[in-house]
């Protein structure tokens, strides 16, 4: 995100978090788009520089801001959206959806967790996305841990964001500040890769 002379914004990280992201799929033998995304949310406390945009998560008993995102198959962000703790982690997924909608045109299955069940929320996706795209929920089957198949992957990219400090808590006082620290770390992670 740049903040020009005038005050307007130019979100040149998206756009060069999104170039990498295709070079990187590409180089791993994969077509640039995804044909499948995986939602999600995590909720993140605030430092004492709260913000405006702040909330009390009563699930998870976090004070702060809450992070959604939808990933693809290797885990790379496709796209997010930052609100306060206690926003609607459904809503939060179509926002996402609706903002990325131009990097999802070969969308063909979405995974999410139980919190994102509902027909309501399917035909949202399809609305935004396409009807061919179909919303698979991945459940739990029992109250032990256990690693679900496809989900590991969305909780591994929030892992990401724990390898730099900056993201460990929410320390930014507006949300444009912490996408912008979100797409800035997994710039780094993907350029590493290209490299390497």
């Amino acid at each position: 995100m740049v903040i020009s002379r005038n005050g307007n914004v130019r979100d040149n990280g998206n756009l060069l978090h999104d170039q990498l992201r295709s070079k990187l799929r590409e180089k791993q033998g994969r077509k640039p788009q995804s044909t499948v995304a995986i939602a999600d949310s995590q909720s993140v406390k605030t430092t004492q520089k709260r913000g405006v945009v702040y909330g009390f998560d009563g699930g998870k008993k976090v004070k702060g801001r809450k992070r959604h995102i939808i990933v693809d198959s290797q885990g790379l962000l496709i796209g997010v959206l930052v609100t306060e703790a206690n926003g609607s982690e459904r809503l939060g997924a179509i926002v996402v959806f609706h903002e990325s909608k131009e990097k999802l045109t070969q969308l063909e299955v979405v995974w999410v967790d139980q919190g994102y069940s509902g027909n309501n929320f399917a035909q949202a996706v399809k609305q935004i996305c396409g009807e061919q795209v179909k919303v698979e929920v991945i459940e739990r089957q029992s109250k032990e841990f256990k690693v679900l198949p496809k989900r590991w992957i969305v909780e591994r990219t929030f892992g990401w964001f724990n390898r730099f400090r900056r993201l460990s808590k929410d320390y930014e006082l507006s949300t444009e500040f912490s996408t912008a620290m979100i797409y800035g770390s997994l710039i780094r992670l993907m350029t590493r890769r290209l490299a390497s």
